[in-house]
């Protein structure tokens, strides 16, 4: 798939490419009229795991590309204070010190919601396009069991709607692996 070779990792690019296959299976098999509404939203919810998916892997992509950085604070050194130190209001609650230290985030430890914000403050993204990214990871959320599902339909709607955001994705994020600098 050439609108997949700026991914220059090629086993990256692999996956993302068997999951377009599979994708398209998924796809085509919830359109069949035997198939009851039940596994009609559950596929379609599987799709939109998969584009978002892909979607949070090209922008992780390119952000470990600009060898950027989104960092974390940490607290060092921390030292509780005598008992007689009360706050205010939270009297119950000891008191501490700590140095606090700005430290690069790992990137395992860096999500969707991160990355969707950092590309967009960068302006590496148009707020119109973040929104919708976040509004289909909704959509993926709803795979937590605890989520309700209810406020969430997924239909075919909302899978032609990520599919078409996926296309717009992978067509414009070229463009982002620009350096500032360049």
């Amino acid at each position: 798939m050439e609108d997949l070779d700026f991914i220059t990792d090629s086993k990256l690019r692999k996956t993302i490419e068997d999951s377009f296959e599979y994708i398209y299976v998924l796809f085509d098999n919830s359109k069949l009229e035997e198939k009851n509404k039940l596994f009609k939203e559950e596929t379609n919810r599987i799709i939109i795991l998969y584009v978002i998916s892909i979607i949070e892997a090209i922008l992780l992509f390119i952000f470990l590309k600009r060898n950027d950085e989104i960092s974390k604070l940490e607290y060092k050194f921390i030292q509780t204070l005598p008992e007689e130190f009360k706050h205010l209001e939270q009297k119950d609650y000891p008191i501490v010190v700590a140095v606090q230290k700005k430290v690069k985030k790992k990137e395992h430890e860096i999500g969707l919601f991160e990355l969707v914000n950092f590309f967009k403050e960068k302006k590496l993204m148009l707020e119109k396009t973040a929104k919708k990214i976040l509004e289909i990871n909704d959509i993926r959320n709803t795979f937590h069991f605890n989520k309700s599902r209810s406020t969430a339909d997924c239909d075919i709607r909302h899978v032609e709607s990520a599919l078409s955001l996926l296309v717009y994705v992978i067509k414009n994020s070229p463009r982002s692996l620009k350096f500032d600098s360049e």
